[in-house]
This record gives C-alpha cells, sequence and structure tokens, in this order.
C-alpha cells in the first residue's frame, strides 16, 4: 500500500508542475501570438532593404526563402489562432464548457507552434549574421542603382521610330500665339519614349527662344542641384553661385528669366511636390512673352496639375504594327535591310513587344548578336525569358528602378499581384480590389475601409500610367481596366523572384518541380495536373485560375478542398468544376471564393459558415438556392455576398446576430423574411443592394424598409415591382439607383427619386417606366449628374427650373416614344455630351437643330 502512494506521490509531484505549464501555455497563448505578429512586422520591414537590389548571393537568397517561408507559417499561425477564438466566442455559453477542453488543446497547439517559429527565427537569423555580408548587398544595390539610372537614359534617348505625328501635334501646343506663360506635358509609361519626342521636340524649336534650358530630373533628386543645371545651361556659373542655397538660386533663376521668352524642358517630373514648389517660389516667371515648359512625366497627376487644361497633355500612344517594326529593323540592322526570311519572324517578334519602345531595344542587341533563322525562332518562343536573362544585368531593370524608386511603398505589392492575369485580360476592379483586401494587401483604417482605399490606389496605378482604364462606371470610377504587356511581364518575374507569387501557363515549368514552394498561384492552362500533386497543395495559400479552351481541364473535374489547409483566397475563374467537396475545417482560412462555372450546379453547405470569409462570389454558377443556409449568419467577417438569381435569404436564429461588415448582397430575391431582416438592422454596413423581384408585393415591403440601411449608396432593382407610398422610404444616403424592367410609373418613380439630395446616378433601362409623360419637378435631382434612359416608354418629358442642375452626361437609348427633349435641358452649365442611340424620328429632327448644339451631341441611327 505504501509502494502505491508513494508511486502516486511522485506522480503527482511530476505531474503538477506539468499540468500548470500546460495552463501557462494555454493561458499565455494570445500574448504570445501577438508577439509573434510585432516579430512578423519587423521582419517585413527589414526585407524592404533587399526588394529590388538584384540578389545574386545565393547565400542571401537562402536566407530570404527560409524567412519568407517562416514568415508565411506565422500568418497561418496568427490567423489560426484568430479563428479559434472567434468560433470560441460564437458559441453559447454551454457550448463553450462543452468544448473548453478541445478549446485549450488547440491554445496549446497554437502557443508551441509560435515558440518554435520564435525559435526558428532566431535560428535563422544568426545564420544571415555568420553567412550573410550586409553592407556588401546594400552596395550592391546603389551600384545596380546607379547602373539603372544610366540605362533608363540610354533606352529614353534611343533613335524612337514612329513619332512624326507626336512631334507635330506637341509642337502646335507649344508654338501658339498665346502670349500668357503655358506649360505642355508629355505623359507615357516607362520606356514609352517620353525623352526621345520631347528631345525632337526641343531640337526643332529651340531656336524660336530667347533662352532655352534641359534638366533631367532623377528618381531622388536635390532642387539645389536641377536648378544649378538650368542655371549652367542659361549663363556661366559661378562659384559664389554654386554656394547658395535653393532659395537664392530659385531667385537668381526667377530674376534671369524675368521679361524674357524662354523655353524649359523637365525631363522625369514624377512627384507634384516638385511642381509645387517650383510654382510658390515663382521660379519660372507667368509673364506674357509667350513663354514655354515642357514636361515629360509617368504621372497623370503631374500633368493635370501643371498643365492648365487636359488639351495640353499629350498622352503617348503605343507604337503601331508598322513603327515597331520598323524600330526593331532600324535597331538590329542600322542601315541595312532585314533578309526576306526574317522579316516574318522579326514583325512577330516586334508584335509581342506590345508598342514598348524599351522591349523593343531590350530585345534588339540580342537579335543582332545572331541573325539566323533557328535563333530568330527560339527567341519568339521565349520573348519573355529574353527580357529578364538570368545569366546578365536584367532588361527589366529599368521598370525595377521604376518600382524600387518611384512607385509608393503600399502600392508596390498591389501592382505585383495584378502578375496572376493573362496577357490582355480584362481585369474588374471590383474583383481585383477585393482580392487585395483578402491577401492583406490593404486594410481598413480609422478613416477608411480598405476597399476605399483600394479604389484610391486604382486610381494612383492609372495616374502612374502603369494600367490603362477600358471602361469606367456610370458615375466615372474604374470599371475594367488592363496592364501593360511589359509590365505585367515584369510583374511575373518580379514576384517570382521574390516568391510573391507563381504564375503557371502552358509553356511554364511546373513551379513545385524545382522544390521551390509557391504560395500565391495562378494557372493560365491546365488546373487538373497541379491538382494531383497531394504534396504541392498543402503550401497553397492563393490559388487563381484562368480557364484555356485548349488546357486539359476543359473536362469537368471534381474540386476537393480537403487537400487545401492554408488557402486563403479560391479564385476558379470560369474552369470547368462540376463539383467542390470540402469541409469547415479544411477551408477554415478561406477569405476570397469566386466560382464561376455554369456546370456548378450545387455546394456544400460548409462555404456558408466560414468564419473568416470576406468575399463569396458564385452569381454566376447554376447553384440553385432557394434560400440561402442559416450558417450564413456565423460569417461575422462576410463583406461582398454575390448570388445567382432567385436565391433568398434564411430567418436569422438569434436576434442578436447581424452581418456587421457586409457591404454589398448581390443578388437577392425579396421574400416575406427579407422587408424583417432590413428593419432588423440585420445589414448596418450595406453599401450595395440588388434585387430579384418575384413577388411584387414582398418587394415593395423590402423597400418600405430601405431607410434603416444607412449606408445604402447603390440600389438595383429587377423585374416587375411596386414603389412604396412614403417618399422617406429610401434612405437619403443613395447615390445610384438603376432599374431595369421594373414597369413602373414614371410619375411614381421621379416623386421618390426626385429628394435624394445625394443621387448622382440614374439609370432606367429596358421598359423599367411608363406613362404619358415624365415630369421633373423645379430644383429637383439637385445632384444627378449622370442619366441613362434605355427602352422607356414615355412620350413628353418636361423638367422644371433648375431641375437637375448638375447633370454632365445623358444617354438615350431605343427610346422609341420618346418625341422631344426638355428645352431646360440645353440650358444646363455642366452638360457637356448627349448620346442617342436609335431616336424616334421626332426626335432625330430635333437633335439635328444648330440651337441645341451647345455641347457634343452623338447620334446613332
Amino acid at each position: 500500500m505504501e509502494a502505491i502512494v508513494s508511486i502516486i506521490t511522485e506522480l503527482l509531484r511530476a505531474g503538477i508542475p506539468l499540468a500548470a505549464k500546460q495552463v501557462q501555455l494555454i493561458r499565455g497563448a494570445p500574448e504570445r501570438v501577438q508577439s509573434l505578429q510585432d516579430e512578423l512586422q519587423f521582419i517585413e520591414k527589414s526585407l524592404n532593404q533587399y526588394d529590388g537590389a538584384f540578389v545574386k548571393d545565393n547565400k542571401v537568397n537562402e536566407w530570404l526563402t527560409q524567412i519568407y517561408r517562416l514568415a508565411l507559417e506565422a500568418k497561418d499561425t496568427i490567423d489560426t489562432f484568430k479563428t479559434e477564438k472567434h468560433t470560441q466566442n460564437q458559441r453559447t455559453r454551454v457550448a463553450r464548457l462543452l468544448y473548453a477542453w478541445p478549446h485549450g488543446t488547440k491554445l496549446r497547439k497554437i502557443a508551441l507552434k509560435v515558440d518554435m517559429i520564435k525559435k526558428k527565427i532566431e535560428e535563422i537569423d544568426g545564420y544571415r549574421k555568420k553567412y550573410c555580408d550586409d553592407g556588401q548587398v546594400v552596395a550592391k544595390r546603389k551600384r545596380n542603382s546607379e547602373w539603372l539610372e544610366k540605362q533608363r537614359r540610354e533606352v529614353e534617348e534611343e533613335n524612337v521610330v514612329g513619332f512624326g505625328v507626336a512631334v507635330e501635334q506637341v509642337t502646335n501646343k507649344l508654338l501658339t500665339k498665346a502670349l500668357k506663360r503655358d506649360v505642355v506635358s508629355i505623359v507615357g509609361t516607362t520606356g514609352s519614349g517620353k525623352t526621345t519626342l520631347a528631345k525632337r521636340i526641343y531640337g526643332s524649336i529651340s531656336n524660336q527662344f530667347q533662352h532655352h534650358a534641359w534638366v533631367f530630373v532623377p528618381s531622388k533628386y536635390k532642387m539645389k542641384d536641377l536648378l544649378l543645371v538650368i542655371l549652367s545651361e542659361l549663363m556661366p556659373i559661378e562659384e559664389e553661385t554654386s554656394k547658395l542655397d535653393d532659395v537664392k538660386l530659385g531667385e537668381k533663376l526667377r530674376n534671369f528669366l524675368q521679361g524674357k521668352r524662354y523655353l524649359i524642358v523637365m525631363d522625369g517630373v514624377e512627384e507634384t511636390q516638385l511642381w509645387e514648389t517650383l510654382e510658390k517660389n515663382k521660379v519660372f516667371p507667368n509673364e506674357k512673352h509667350g513663354s514655354r515648359l515642357l514636361l515629360t512625366t509617368r504621372s497623370k497627376n503631374v500633368a493635370s496639375l501643371a498643365s492648365s487644361s487636359g488639351s495640353r497633355i499629350h498622352n503617348i500612344q503605343p507604337l503601331d504594327d508598322e513603327a515597331r517594326w520598323e524600330l526593331l529593323e532600324k535597331l538590329v540592322f542600322k542601315d541595312e535591310k532585314c533578309p526576306q526570311e526574317l522579316v516574318k519572324l522579326g514583325k512577330q517578334i516586334a508584335t509581342k513587344c506590345a508598342g514598348l519602345p524599351l522591349a523593343i531595344v531590350s530585345l534588339s542587341s540580342l537579335l543582332a548578336r545572331n541573325k539566323t533563322y533557328g535563333n530568330w525562332l527560339q527567341i519568339i518562343c521565349k520573348v519573355t525569358w529574353y527580357l529578364n536573362p538570368q545569366d546578365s544585368q536584367p532588361s527589366f531593370g529599368i521598370l525595377d528602378l521604376t518600382y524600387d524608386t518611384t512607385i509608393p511603398e503600399q502600392l508596390k505589392k498591389c501592382l505585383l499581384y495584378l502578375g496572376v492575369f493573362p496577357s490582355g485580360f480584362e481585369i474588374h476592379a471590383r474583383q481585383i480590389i477585393n482580392l487585395w483586401v483578402a491577401e492583406g494587401l490593404i486594410e481598413d483604417t480609422m478613416r477608411s475601409k480598405a476597399e476605399e482605399i483600394g479604389r484610391r490606389y486604382l486610381e494612383e496605378l492609372n495616374s502612374l500610367s502603369l494600367i490603362e482604364i477600358t471602361r469606367k462606371r456610370s458615375d466615372g470610377g474604374v470599371r475594367t481596366f488592363q496592364i501593360h504587356e511589359i509590365w505585367r511581364m515584369f510583374c511575373v518575374f518580379k514576384s517570382e523572384s521574390i516568391g510573391f507569387l507563381q504564375v503557371h501557363t502552358e509553356f511554364g515549368s511546373h513551379p513545385f518541380i524545382s522544390g521551390q514552394w509557391s504560395w500565391r498561384l495562378s494557372i493560365h492552362y491546365d488546373l487538373r495536373y497541379i491538382l494531383s500533386n497531394r504534396d504541392y497543395l498543402p503550401h497553397l495559400c492563393s490559388l487563381l485560375c484562368f480557364h484555356n479552351e485548349a488546357s486539359l481541364d476543359s473536362n469537368r473535374l471534381t474540386l476537393q478542398c480537403k487537400h487545401f489547409s492554408r488557402l486563403k483566397v479560391l479564385d476558379l475563374g470560369s474552369t470547368c468544376v462540376s463539383k467542390v467537396h470540402g469541409s469547415r475545417k479544411s477551408l477554415s482560412l478561406l477569405k476570397y471564393l469566386k466560382l464561376n462555372s455554369p456546370y456548378l450546379s450545387s455546394l456544400p453547405r460548409t462555404l456558408f459558415s466560414l468564419p473568416n470569409l470576406l468575399t463569396l462570389d458564385i452569381k454566376n454558377t447554376c447553384v440553385i438556392l432557394p434560400c440561402l443556409p442559416s450558417g450564413i449568419w456565423k460569417m461575422q467577417n462576410l463583406r461582398h455576398l454575390l448570388l445567382p438569381p432567385h436565391t433568398t435569404l434564411p430567418k436569422c436564429p438569434d436576434h442578436q446576430k447581424r452581418l456587421w461588415h457586409l457591404q454589398t448582397l448581390s443578388t437577392i430575391t425579396p421574400n416575406e423574411n427579407t422587408a424583417a431582416l432590413i428593419f432588423g438592422s440585420k445589414f448596418p454596413s450595406l453599401i450595395k443592394l440588388t434585387l430579384n423581384s418575384q413577388d411584387m408585393e414582398q418587394t415593395k415591403r423590402c423597400l418600405e424598409c430601405l431607410y434603416k440601411l444607412h449606408c445604402l449608396q447603390k440600389l438595383k432593382i429587377i423585374n416587375l415591382t411596386k414603389f412604396p407610398t412614403a417618399r422617406t422610404s429610401f434612405p437619403a444616403s443613395l447615390v445610384k439607383v438603376s432599374l431595369v424592367k421594373t414597369d413602373l410609373v414614371a410619375d411614381d418613380v421621379m416623386r421618390m427619386l426626385e429628394c435624394l439630395d445625394h443621387l448622382q446616378v440614374l439609370k432606367l433601362l429596358k421598359k423599367s417606366i411608363r406613362g404619358p409623360k415624365l415630369e421633373m419637378t423645379p430644383n429637383s435631382f439637385p445632384q444627378l449628374r449622370f442619366l441613362f434612359m434605355e427602352e422607356i416608354l414615355v412620350k413628353t418629358w418636361r423638367m422644371g427650373d433648375g431641375a437637375m442642375g448638375g447633370l454632365e452626361e445623358l444617354t438615350i437609348t431605343r427610346c422609341h416614344e420618346l418625341e422631344s427633349l426638355p428645352k431646360q435641358l440645353w440650358q444646363l452649365h455642366n452638360i457637356r455630351q448627349v448620346k442617342v442611340n436609335s431616336p424616334s424620328q421626332c426626335l432625330r429632327r430635333e437633335l439635328e437643330q444648330p440651337s441645341v448644339q451647345r455641347c457634343e451631341v452623338q447620334i446613332h441611327f
């Protein structure tokens, strides 16, 4: 007996400290996770010194690979902790007690994982200090920057062809008869030939000015140095002058130019601050002597700030096919002609350079080395590789300089992420912003939601000439855009070099063959083969697919989500997936899910209860959801819910539950439950709502409760409906209203919408309104900027004085019953464009009258 007691006593002595240690691990898990999160921020900032440094040292590259991999593991651990904490908090008090043990076990595992990661961080950091020379890397970075700056100048100064028309256009802008000082800007992306164009113009017209000077603005400049360069071209510089500060130098320059006709070219102005400083200090006198300034810039913001109007800005267009080939032939063969057998291949290579002189110049020296058919055939198959060779200074270095020195830090990863899209792909602004948010590239701030920041980022990328807007929203914002091909290739190579993402095409090697894991993967070809590699899948955090009709996955396949333990982003595009299998556990970290396959008709219910999901987009599938699963109320982080037609909302099992962060709800069919949910403020942050009306009375009840949605800005209603009788049913926050096939009485629509003080966009589409007349009362629609009418069944349109005072654009399409437009329309001060497609005979005759030509009128029959 004593022996047994002794054994038990020993076990307790050993067990109590062990149990205490386990309890300490569990209790300390939140502090450990927070500590890891803080350390992760320092790691990411310390890696910036290597970003863009063209590191060739294998030891440094190995350290970077390990630290990136560890950083990802740390992020996963942090997300796992947040998910577990959220799940436990969502349980009832009884359920928390029941799940106390498994919850504690998970926290213990997380705490141990954090300790392991922090220990590994210390080990890797020790290896870096022992084997890597940071000073050498920084020095190499500096040398590379100097080389890149020189290379940029050489490329810009190449004798680029195809600028004949541009030279004439810009010259005409500069040599107008206006005496007031004027600023003309040339805007284009890196390597588009801005400097070449400016030099041609400067050489041909500088002698028409009393004084002229040229200054190149480096990516990192000093105001004093710039002013000294300008002064040195205008007058002899004495030693005393070089000792003056920038304020005194500005005064000296202003005094010299006062009363004279001058031409100053500033090549490479990328910051608005530079121009603002010059203007504030009145460095260039603004007198009536016909003086001119010519700026070259990548920034549309700089051009808009410096030039008095859009007519003073010249946007460089890509070279056409003829000019591309002319330039390539000139660079490769000098004064000779290309042999006939190489002409076809040469033109194909020139076309692949997408009209950018930088890419053509980069390839020309390679083509000139070996002017044989076989060599050129190899090059055309690997154009993207040759634009970034691994065994020499990269030709992308000029873009790398731009990326490293002039693109704001917060935009860099957002720009690189555009590399996931295929060549020529039309990118939807909403999609990329939601992806950025899901990837953690942009986050909410105290002042702005992440989506608002994302929209500003797109505007900045456009301002820097890095993207090209292809379609705009009705309110003037970006709807779709494309990234220039040379920048897309840069994003892909840059991303792969730093382990940010990997792109797989039918011509590219599989990333897992080399043993280097890629955590973000974009597939442009063969999804089936990659899904078959089970060793690779657990490492994926982001998987984006773009269907290729020639790919093997054109046959339908089943997606097994259980293999994706780390997945946060899954965008299958239109890939032919017929079934999706996945559990809540396997997809617990998922933040973005887009399924676009028309063959997909069902989904596991677990997808509608994922705790971390921010965006769920299944609107283009064939999934039939007469009612969403009630698990949707557990998705407390959900921001954007895009559903197929005829989907209804489930009842909320808990009156306390709300989808606090939901911003987009599209498309919902109102039922007897919808009005109660809206009235109960279940969507307090909703910004965009699309309703697919199937029952007019149910839709009317839903509309009567809209005033409870205080943040609602965009409302779209599809199919037959009835409007509420109370004018206050719609929230005053509405900015955009779209009606499609609603068959509403025109008077009812005007009565309801004319009092919305913030309404800027109104779309009346496809027999949305009917009635003998459309009447707008005086001073109604005060903020309306865009009005679109398509197939409305209205004969007469009347406007009271002061109605639509801010209207800028009117579009009327196939409104065959509309006989005339109100005379007050032509008296609006802001209206700039009227588009009329397929008008009635009466309206056509009216629009052809000279009295209506106050603004641009486009008539299409």
